[in-house]
């Protein structure tokens, strides 16, 4: 049998707005009818956004003869069918009308549930119309504040300081910092290389930040001109030295830096020179 679709003007809130309702339902068999009328059982829907207010019904209404639909608080729905139902009490249509009115964008989704200025707030229940707008706002203030920060570590406010005072540290992994700040054997180790790679350019440290560094060991830095070579230890206690070029990047070096002399500073001073892979560097950290 053909299924029949008529408009109707059920609910009040859709009315108001100017969405349209339509019930779509197949005619009962004759059979079906009594002397008081026959059966009607369909589905309500209506969808649309109107002055600020969203709605999506979906909802199974009956009749007794094709023309007076009526829904109950609970509605009827078929088994084969359960999530599909609707449930919006007239309170609650009436108090999103008046929330909408204060410029307050609300919708609903297809399981009644309501959503304020996009925060889910779900089903009211309410008995006036007062009190579901008051239950709705008091549940989009609650759910909209932003929940409180987390209180940081000690170490945590200390990294913060430092990140101030060495800026290149952003290249190096957080956590890890954080960790070498905990411990005792790290902590004065990682203070210690901070205050001696002030001076390097953030080339070198954006270069350090890929390993996993331990901080027990001193990072050394030797420099020839624009070329850098960086000699440091990983938490296996292996020994790394690398050497950057222009034009070649970063490459591994098996020697050793070994030390050859000292060399006097303009404005007094000596510093360490150091011959790595057959070339002269001079140790700046």
């Amino acid at each position: 049998m053909r299924a029949m679709r008529v408009e109707v003007g059920l609910f009040e809130l859709p009315t108001l707005l100017g969405i349209p309702q339509y019930v779509e339902y197949e005619p009962p068999k004759p059979e079906w009818c009594a002397p008081d009328g026959c059966p009607h059982e369909g589905v309500l829907t209506a969808e649309g956004c109107r002055k600020g207010v969203c709605i999506r019904y979906r909802v199974w209404v009956h009749s007794s003869d094709g023309r007076k639909w009526t829904a109950k608080e609970r509605w009827r729905r078929r088994r084969s069918e359960e999530g599909d139902g609707g449930c919006l009490r007239q309170q609650a249509a009436d108090a999103l009308w008046e929330a909408a009115e204060r410029g307050i964008v609300v919708e609903m989704d297809r399981e009644c549930g309501i959503v304020v200025n996009g925060v889910y707030i779900g089903r009211v229940s309410c008995r006036t119309v007062d009190e579901c707008v008051e239950e709705i706002l008091r549940e989009y203030e609650c759910r909209s504040r932003k929940p409180p920060k987390p209180r940081r570590s000690p170490e945590e406010e200390e990294y913060e300081e430092l990140l101030q005072r060495y800026p290149p540290l952003r290249f190096w992994n957080k956590t890890s910092v954080i960790d070498a700040l905990r411990r005792s054997d790290t902590r004065w180790g990682l203070q210690n290389l901070l205050s001696r790679l002030r001076g390097v350019d953030e080339h070198v440290w954006a270069f350090l930040g890929r390993f996993d560094l331990d901080f027990r060991f001193a990072i050394e830095v030797y420099t020839s001109g624009e070329e850098r070579c960086v000699r440091f230890y990983m938490r296996d206690h292996r020994q790394r030295i690398y050497c950057y070029a222009t034009g070649q990047g970063w490459r591994p070096v098996s020697d050793t830096p070994k030390f050859v002399r000292y060399q006097p500073l303009e404005g007094g001073g000596l510093a360490e020179t150091y011959v790595i892979g057959g070339r002269e560097y001079v140790r700046v950290a």
